[in-house]
């Protein structure tokens, strides 16, 4: 019988109003403005200048499905009374309490948009997510044992981000963020990022990944795109999400020597799920191992993938049982994390116990407490 009181390591907030009231009036013209039925569209909208509006209901879809009816009349119907815990920190509670989670890890929601203003905008960016960690904290005070943020960083300024994650870690958020996908002509194992890693390593400050959150996506082509994709326009558009991101990331990390030259420096993979690090430990090795003996004098990794992976990369899952099994193979379940995504689409709840269920219950009782709480309360150094 699984035991409850889990730890999700990946949850969200669904922002309301309150999370940019500390924008300047000056900066925030340009938005995040909520809107209701702007034009063409029927219900609540996030708005920022120059890109397409995003439904708020479209972040509080938890147990429905996805049923198209049922998706449509949260969008166009939304109100924020008609479900309060996505926003509210007390009835969140109530939500935790009815899927047998007993803390957690929280990512942003609609704060994703500000990862989408280009240059600049950068000003904007950086208001914008300062706005949002400090309102995390507020949102955090309500319930200090159970509900942990993590703040949010910018890579178009990366000395900002160095001070605001010094700044982070003194208001008692968790770690940072970071988008998971750059624009083609930047890379995180350029330059300008090493005082963003070396804060992190220094600080022993895991910083964040969560899928589909981009520094400058254009949003308006994701919507043409989700209106009429087309099947194989959306099949890739699934597949690059899905399968190819997370390695795409790895990649320049551990490529890019990120991870080789901070070597005490931790990141989080969220919501990736498990089988597509599996390669990484198992294809790689030796194309690793015989570049540098073939390349000694190139800068190239001293440890394998999987010893890289093994003590510095950690993985969220929701429901991957293959994943989890290919985990226990090859000694990484050290490194998973069990999160429920609260209160998204993708989302367990409320039928996090089967989901649970379904992927460790066939492990001990001690093996299956380690992914869904020891790991992480090791991990955020949380009492449990």
């Amino acid at each position: 019988m699984i035991k409850e009181n889990f730890i999700s390591a990946d949850s969200h907030v669904n922002e309301p109003e309150a999370a940019f009231a500390r924008i300047p009036k000056k900066l925030r013209v340009k938005g995040p403005h909520f809107v209701q039925d702007p034009p063409g569209k029927k219900g609540l909208y996030i708005v920022f200048e120059g890109h397409s509006p995003d439904p708020v209901g479209n972040t509080f879809l938890a147990g429905t499905g996805r049923d198209p009816s049922v998706v449509q009349d949260r969008v166009e119907n939304f109100t924020w009374e008609r479900w309060r815990g996505p926003w509210d920190p007390c009835a969140r509670l109530g939500d935790m309490d009815l899927d047998g989670v007993k803390i957690e890890v929280l990512y942003p929601s609609m704060a994703r948009n500000f990862y989408g203003l280009k240059g600049q905008d950068t000003p904007l960016q950086l208001a914008g997510l300062q706005s949002y960690n400090d309102w995390m904290v507020d949102y955090c005070t309500e319930a200090p044992d159970r509900l942990f943020g993590l703040g949010l960083l910018s890579v178009l300024d990366p000395q900002w981000s160095v001070g605001e994650m010094e700044r982070c870690a003194k208001l008692g958020h968790k770690g940072v963020m970071l988008p998971a996908n750059l624009p083609s002509d930047m890379s995180y194992s350029d330059a300008k990022f090493e005082p963003i890693w070396e804060a992190a390593e220094s600080m022993d400050f895991p910083v964040h990944f969560h899928i589909n959150i981009h520094q400058s996506a254009d949003r308006d082509a994701y919507e043409l795109a989700r209106k009429d994709p087309g099947m194989k326009e959306a099949g890739k558009r699934f597949v690059n999400r899905s399968l190819f991101e997370g390695p795409r990331l790895l990649t320049d990390l551990m490529f890019g020597l990120v991870l080789e030259n901070h070597p005490r420096m931790r990141v989080v993979f969220a919501e990736y799920e498990l089988l597509w690090v599996l390669p990484f430990m198992m294809r790689l090795e030796g194309n690793v191992t015989r570049f540098g003996l073939e390349h000694p004098d190139i800068p190239h990794m001293t440890a394998t993938p999987s010893e890289t992976i093994r003590r510095q990369v950690y993985i969220t899952f929701q429901s991957d049982p293959a994943g989890v099994a290919a985990a226990e193979k090859l000694d990484l379940l050290d490194n998973l994390m069990w999160s429920s995504d609260y209160p998204h689409g993708g989302s367990t709840w409320p039928k996090s116990r089967d989901a649970v269920q379904a992927q460790v219950g066939h492990m001990s009782d001690e093996m299956a407490w380690r992914l869904t709480v020891g790991n992480a309360a090791k991990f955020y150094n949380i009492a449990v």
